[in-house]
Order: structure tokens, then sequence, then C-alpha cells
């Protein structure tokens, strides 16, 4: 299945030029702020913060397939040079809680595995909402990029968003791709 062209980026339709996009931290399910003795890297995810500038990172806006059934995160191709070409374990960390599933760097789509759902259900994603993966690092056994990777480490964040009125009163839907201008 061919992924059809991106425009150009100089380009915008109408809808595009209309939408301001607005993004938020989730507060319906924000729990109080966590004790002082929590580590930092954990304690960063309960304020939105930018990603810092010492680690690679990439963003996504949750479309159905990623938050239902099949539950599939694919990583961007752009993101790839920081990530081994091998199947290894990965730690997602967010509000203080951890999940492990693996990285699925084997395959040609490069992806989390099925135990993504776990973080999904979890952190109650839906269609919309936007994650921010921050690398926090990799440990490895080797130097070369596809050496035996033994752990990814991402710290993530979730931006609670939905699609605002300017864009479903015009007929668009969750099911179509979005495409962000810069």
């Amino acid at each position: 299945m061919e992924t059809p062209a991106c425009p150009d980026a100089g380009t915008k339709t109408k809808l595009e030029a209309s939408i301001k996009p607005k993004l938020e931290p989730c507060e319906e399910d924000s729990p109080p702020p966590p004790p002082a003795a929590v580590a930092d890297a954990a304690s960063d995810d309960w304020e939105v913060a930018p990603p810092s500038g010492d680690h690679p990172f990439f963003t996504t806006v949750m479309s159905r397939s990623q938050v239902q059934k099949p539950f599939q995160l694919a990583i961007p191709t752009r993101f790839l040079r920081h990530l081994p070409e091998v199947r290894v374990a990965a730690v997602l960390l967010r509000r203080g809680r951890s999940w492990a599933l693996s990285y699925c760097g084997d395959l040609k789509c490069k992806k989390l595995d099925a135990a993504w759902r776990d973080f999904t259900v979890d952190n109650r994603l839906r269609v919309g909402d936007a994650c921010v993966f921050e690398l926090m690092g990799s440990e490895s056994k080797g130097e070369a990029k596809n050496s035996k990777e033994t752990g990814l480490v991402f710290r993530v964040q979730v931006l609670c968003g939905g699609l605002p009125e300017e864009i479903t009163s015009r007929g668009a839907t969750s099911d179509e791709p979005m495409v962000i201008v810069d």
C-alpha cells in the first residue's frame, strides 16, 4: 500500500490556512503533582514541557488505528536514524509510571509492539490526542547502529486534543490523515 504524496511545504489548502492548532494538557484526569521524592525524569511529565534539547523526539497525532484495534504505533521514518535495526526492549515513561514493550526495528515498518495497547488504555488516549516521544536513552552492547541493544527509554507527554470546530464544521473527520504545516 503506497503512502499518498504530501503536499508541497509552501502550499496550504483553504482548510489548512484557517486552522489554528490548539493543544493543551489533559485536565480531566490529571492527578495532583507528584511528591518531591519522585525522580526528575518522571516529575517532568506532570506539566507539559518542551522536550529537552539534548534528546531526539518525535510527535504524532493519534489516529483510530493507534488507539483502537489494531493498536499500532509506527515510528516516523525521519526518526529511525536514532533507533536500532533490531527488535529491542523499550520502556515508556509518563507521570511516574512505566510500560514495558518492544521496539520492532527488525520489521519493514518499524513500530512498537502490541503492548502499546496497555499504554493507550491506561492513559485513555483518544483520536486527536498528540503524543511527544522523547528518546531519553538507550543502552547498547556495541557501537554500531544495528548492534545488540538492551533497551530504549522514551519519556512520553500527552496533549489532549480533538478536532477543532472549524474542521468538524466543514465535514472533516478523524478518519482522514492530518497534515500539519509549520
